[in-house]
């Protein structure tokens, strides 16, 4: 038996994914896959040769995620998680908030270079490289907590064909590079 679809707000165009025997519904979220940004990290590190600082700049800022799923309760709930990650875009509204700015990733990325130049470089250089795929996804405050900015519509949504081409070429460039 398939388990029902979780309630969406009205007016969202969403569509159903199938996920094993779970049935989830995907909604213009505007989050970039997990795999997109570690396949944007990796290509990082293997140019500059350092794949721990790209890495490590590549999914930093998603610390707001769990943030959020601690705040909410969900931190330790691995299928919550899923659920949450599979369905709409920010059920809390608080998932993107202050690592996914401008200004954080300015100040965070200057602390790392004082710390060490090479390191903080390539982190830095991959941090810009997570915004500016999350701002393709849309509903993204570049300047957060100011939000009369705001990116709004997608130019890629989650788990969309677009996504997985990106994903795709993404990987082809890493494994050609």
């Amino acid at each position: 038996m398939v388990a029902p679809v979780p309630k969406r707000s009205k007016g969202t165009r969403c569509r159903r994914v199938d996920f094993g025997l779970r049935r989830f519904e995907s909604c213009p979220a505007h989050k970039m896959t997990f795999p997109t940004h570690i396949i944007a990290g990796l290509i990082i590190g293997k140019v500059t040769g350092d794949y721990t600082a790209a890495l490590a700049g590549s999914l930093f800022m998603d610390l707001d995620h769990l943030i959020s799923y601690y705040k909410n309760g969900i931190l330790f709930k691995p299928r919550a998680i899923l659920r949450e990650s599979l369905t709409e875009l920010d059920p809390w509204g608080d998932q993107k908030n202050i690592f996914h700015s401008v200004q954080a990733w300015l100040v965070i990325s200057l602390l790392v270079m004082a710390i060490n130049l090479e390191f903080g470089l390539i982190f830095s250089l991959a941090y810009l490289i997570h915004l500016v795929m999350d701002a393709l996804t849309g509903a993204f405050y570049p300047f957060y907590p100011y939000k009369k900015f705001q990116i709004k519509e997608p130019i890629i949504r989650y788990l969309s064909k677009r996504e997985l081409v990106l994903g795709i070429a993404l990987l082809a460039i890493f494994l050609i590079v």
